[in-house]
């Protein structure tokens, strides 16, 4: 309920192995990645997951307690040694699930910030609409940035206003964190609602709640129990060689990532820009520059000098 334990987030697709992932590891996505033929939560999926958590906390030493709504893939009879899984009452999620109190909101209104903008950049240099592409890969990492831009308390307040916290036991360090919560998300939702003045959806104008409630009836499970639903194929532990016939972005040309050296180029094309037009950028390009020198040094790519590659010989 501190809203300080954030797990990494599971993302599903349609896909083994999009083609955009061609060039990583599974590992190094940002989120964790798992696929069947319609992009849903399944019941073998939700207990893998639940598996997982529960060898965390084995290696954490941690017992948790772990809050439910009810729906058809959240059917596991499996016991946890570390897990204890409660399930709210029927038809009281809206009311009792604090990820229905904000969380989901907010988690939205940070991802959809990110697809405004990519789409005005790329309308800004685009000669037709093809060239306005949206990737899964885009997608986990828009996921990871959304997911670590819910604040702390955010989190929070959601617990407070699905009842898990007393009311009459809160400090004034609680009465301030509320207040910190309803600044982040009216911040969030004004932001994304300047970026919506740019673009139009559909040919309409859409309001931030509006865009951020656009998908909310969108099925993400089965209304039925799926545990036998042989239609439900998934391969929980898909390796990197896999591949399939379904890409959810098979039009998509393969770009080749580019070489360390290359990148750093790139950083010097961006102190240019930031020392003769955008000068706030400066201390963010030089921390990159940083990093990326750094790797550059630890990588192979650097071949140690000797005092004799300082002397020139003489013929």
């Amino acid at each position: 309920m501190t809203g300080t334990d954030k797990l990494q987030p599971l993302l599903i697709g349609k896909a083994a192995k999009p083609r955009c992932f061609k060039n990583l590891s599974m590992k190094q996505l940002p989120v964790i990645w798992r696929w069947n033929r319609t992009s849903w939560m399944t019941a073998s999926l939700f207990g893998e997951w639940l598996a997982s958590i529960n060898n965390s906390m084995i290696k954490q030493n941690r017992k948790i307690l772990l809050f439910i709504d009810h729906a058809p893939c959240h059917n596991s009879d499996t016991q946890y040694s570390n897990i204890t899984l409660k399930f709210f009452p029927p038809n009281t999620t809206s009311k009792l699930q604090p990820l229905d109190q904000g969380i989901i909101k907010n988690f939205k209104c940070y991802y959809r910030q990110q697809l405004v903008k990519l789409v005005i950049l790329r309308c800004a240099v685009a000669n037709s609409s093809d060239d306005i592409v949206i990737t899964v890969l885009d997608a986990a990492h828009w996921t990871k940035n959304a997911w670590q831009a819910v604040t702390q308390s955010t989190i929070c307040n959601t617990f407070r206003m699905a009842g898990f916290v007393n009311p009459n036991t809160q400090s004034e360090s609680s009465d301030t964190m509320i207040n910190n919560s309803d600044d982040d998300v009216a911040t969030a939702i004004q932001d994304l609602d300047t970026l919506l003045t740019h673009i139009t959806i559909g040919g309409l104008s859409l309001t931030a709640n509006e865009f951020i409630e656009i998908d909310s009836e969108t099925p993400v499970f089965n209304e039925w129990n799926d545990i036998n639903d042989n239609l439900m194929v998934v391969d929980a532990d898909c390796g990197d060689n896999i591949t399939t016939d379904n890409n959810e972005d098979d039009d998509m040309p393969t770009e080749a990532p580019p070489k360390l050296i290359e990148a750093m180029c790139m950083i010097r094309r961006l102190h240019i820009l930031a020392a003769t037009q955008q000068p706030q950028l400066h201390t963010l390009i030089s921390q990159l520059d940083s990093q990326l020198t750094q790797l550059f040094i630890d990588s192979k790519g650097v071949k140690q000098a000797t005092i004799k590659d300082f002397f020139i010989k003489n013929d």
